[in-house]
């Protein structure tokens, strides 16, 4: 074929005309220049799809404020968090608090109400006893009153109010001797004139004492221990004397009126 391409079979094979060498020079460039790896390329790719992919344009500038916004906004949302959280405990502490008070004041309520209770348990006791104390001393002296007045235990407080005035007591043992009322003005008379019936009555001269001006004072133990201060005992005496010595009142009387100086 007359083409100058052609290639013989068996002929000599034509090269290539050799490349020009690089240079040193042109290596070390090539070493020193900076080389994107595959890896970093598509990072960036990714980020500028996902803007790409929400809707806003890849801009440099929105995606370096959103790395730079996120960590503000994760210390933002810390201290929102740990501003609740304090705001919690005072809450807490302060129900707390509350409660306690609460459980304080019911306790003390609860001790007050309880001593008031006693208080007043105490104070009807105390009534109901002093009613009882009454009651009974009524109920005695109720029996007292019964007994004739030679058998009746006098206090000594009956005794005093019995010494400012004895005569209603002389007329009651009187009537016990068995004399009537007639006997009276007899007995009134003839104490008069012996003692004006003063139950410490006491004759300066003689020694006689008493209402009966028993002499000596002494004999008139035999009716009681109690005979220098109870006018009682003094006219039981009295009137004992007078019953075994004048047979009545009057008889006494009679004979003393007819004594100078008197004396029965």
């Amino acid at each position: 074929m007359g083409s100058t391409s052609y290639t013989p079979r068996h002929g000599s094979r034509r090269t290539a005309p050799p490349r020009p060498r690089r240079g040193a020079a042109a290596i070390r460039t090539a070493v020193r220049r900076p080389v994107i790896g595959g890896a970093v390329a598509i990072a960036m790719l990714g980020s500028l799809g996902a803007t790409v992919a929400i809707g806003d344009p890849p801009d440099a500038r929105d995606v370096a404020s959103a790395a730079l916004s996120a960590p503000q906004q994760d210390a933002a949302g810390s201290g929102s968090e740990r501003a609740g959280s304090n705001d919690t405990a005072a809450r807490d502490a302060a129900r707390l608090a509350e409660d306690r008070r609460s459980a304080n004041v019911s306790r003390s309520a609860s001790r007050e109400k309880a001593r008031l209770a006693e208080e007043e348990r105490e104070a009807k006791e105390r009534k109901a006893a002093r009613a009882a104390k009454a009651k009974k001393k009524a109920a005695r002296e109720k029996r007292e009153a019964a007994k004739p007045v030679s058998e009746r235990d006098f206090t000594n407080a009956q005794i005093a109010r019995i010494q400012a005035d004895p005569k209603p007591y002389a007329i009651e043992l009187m009537r016990e001797y068995g004399w009537d009322d007639g006997q009276w003005s007899c007995l009134e008379q003839l104490w008069i004139g012996e003692s004006d019936w003063e139950w410490d009555a006491t004759n300066s001269s003689s020694g006689a004492y008493g209402i009966p001006q028993s002499l000596p004072a002494n004999k008139m133990a035999s009716a009681g221990g109690d005979w220098k201060t109870n006018p009682i005992t003094q006219i039981d005496w009295g009137l004992n004397y007078i019953k075994l010595s004048y047979g009545s009142p009057c008889g006494a009387l009679n004979f003393w009126n007819n004594q100078n100086p008197h004396w029965y």
